[in-house]
């Protein structure tokens, strides 16, 4: 059998190390052949690619002053005053719709993580009383990824770097079809080079014009976007929009009105793609995150019930049907869909600490220690481990073992001292141990990482008269 089919045959079935092996091997035979110089480079980006538009989970935190529209804009059309009103009472009772504990970036926790959203979780963000956690789904920003090493042809050496990036002059492949897309997607996603990237994308756009395509308008607005300038990426998604309507370019533009804090222009992009691509799951998906970001949680569980029609194996759309159950205090309903998740294979600390609770509410008393503590064994992180203890804590207070609920919240406290609503807690136990001076230095601390919370504000008025 033919060598070269042998390694295409490889990346057909995504083996892409052993490809590249193979790749190896023909350059060594022959360092300027460029069909297995290619396939290599095709390999390698495979290796390391991630779904950036899936992967980058952003909001209205990081946006730049020269992008802010209105100060005060009117509600339910920003989601900087969604998050503020939420965490304004974060660690309060959560058993309003709105009053939902919220993720530092500002969205619910539904009982499913996004690809995103653990990164950007701030300490001391609480989980509310009757909390449901997330279910571990994670990923890190395409553009921040760099893994391998390769360094424009290396004919010296064909097992070593592909080629020098630095070397690399972008007008040369502009008007070679069959090289230049990979050559795009190796420095975007293997190299990380997005300047080199937009580089080759203006020399391909400059060169053919109009003739580009919808692929190219719609990278050079993915590079645009990744630098930092999204104002600047809508004018090359709209040409794009028009040439091909693809799912793709309009979750770009979508995410542009996010990053520039206009959820509204979000929706209406998400509307009309859906008049072109009716019932596209990645479009109703990017619908219902929208909605649930500006506090609109009724709207956006009807988007995932859609989603759920479409999709029954969508354990994004499951999750957030679940939470909305648990909520409107329908534990049991909430549990049939979280061990349907379960049963999915989706096994995490996140989702068993759901169970618990559902377990919790629903009365089935004998299942939610057993669920806590494989959460426990499961858990990674100290802000995980945290969450969960302050969630045992609160099931202990519920069943009246105060002793167990001290001690789950010390846990908590001493695997992250940042936790607010584990210190307000502990507060509240302490002073009916008549040790006010302890519980305002708890309240302090609770203080310190929830600022804008009302009840540790109001419980610190209450122990001051004591003093």
């Amino acid at each position: 059998m033919d060598t070269f089919f042998v390694a295409i045959s490889l990346f057909r079935r995504r083996k892409y190390d052993e490809c590249i092996e193979v790749c190896n091997g023909l350059l060594q035979n022959n360092a300027l052949h460029q069909g297995p110089w290619e396939l290599k480079m095709r390999s390698m980006t495979q290796r390391v690619y991630i779904d950036d538009i899936e992967a980058d989970d952003d909001v209205a935190e990081d946006i730049l002053d020269t992008h802010t529209i209105a100060t005060a804009p009117r509600p339910g059309t920003s989601i900087r005053t969604a998050a503020a009103l939420a965490g304004s009472t974060a660690a309060g009772k959560a058993t309003a719709a709105g009053a939902r504990p919220r993720t530092g970036t500002g969205r619910p926790i539904t009982g499913i993580s996004r690809p995103g959203t653990l990164s950007l979780q701030r300490p001391g963000s609480t989980l509310g009383n009757k909390t449901a956690m997330k279910t571990a789904r994670t990923a890190g920003s395409a553009r921040n990824i760099r893994l391998g090493s390769a360094s424009m042809f290396a004919v010296g050496d064909p097992t070593g770097p592909l080629f020098h990036v630095s070397r690399l002059h972008p007008d040369k492949y502009a008007d070679k079809d069959c090289l230049s897309k990979p050559l795009f997607q190796y420095l975007y996603y293997h190299e990380g080079e997005i300047r080199k990237a937009m580089a080759l994308c203006d020399a391909v756009l400059n060169l053919k014009r109009t003739e580009a395509g919808w692929w190219w308008n719609t990278q050079k607005a993915r590079c645009l976007i990744a630098t930092g300038s999204p104002r600047e990426a809508e004018p090359y998604l709209r040409v794009a929009l028009a040439q091909m309507y693809h799912p793709d370019t309009v979750l770009l533009l979508a995410r542009i009105y996010i990053k520039i804090d206009q959820p509204t222009a979000a929706l209406e992009v998400c509307k009309y793609g859906l008049e072109r691509l009716p019932n596209d799951v990645t479009l109703l998906t990017q619908q219902a995150r929208v909605l649930e970001l500006v506090g609109n949680l009724t709207a956006s569980v009807r988007r995932y019930r859609q989603i759920s029609q479409w999709d029954p194996m969508n354990t994004e759309a499951l999750a957030c049907i679940a939470v909305s159950y648990f909520y409107g205090n329908q534990p049991e309903t909430a549990l049939l869909y979280y061990r349907r998740i379960l049963s999915m294979g989706a096994h995490s600390a996140e989702l068993y600490c759901n169970i618990g609770l559902c377990c919790l509410y629903g009365g089935q008393l004998d299942l939610v220690f057993p669920c806590f503590q494989r959460a426990i064994r499961m858990a990674t992180t100290p802000e995980l481990k945290a969450d969960i203890w302050y969630n045992l804590s609160f099931v202990a207070m519920t069943t009246g073992d105060q002793h167990l609920a001290r001690r789950c919240l010390r846990l908590c406290i001493a695997t992250n001292g940042s936790h607010g609503a584990a210190l307000n807690n502990m507060a509240v136990m302490v002073a009916r141990q008549k040790q006010f001076s302890k519980a305002k230095s708890y309240l302090m601390a609770a203080k310190g990482a929830l600022r804008n919370c009302e009840e540790i504000q109001n419980n610190l008025e209450y122990i001051e008269n004591f003093e």
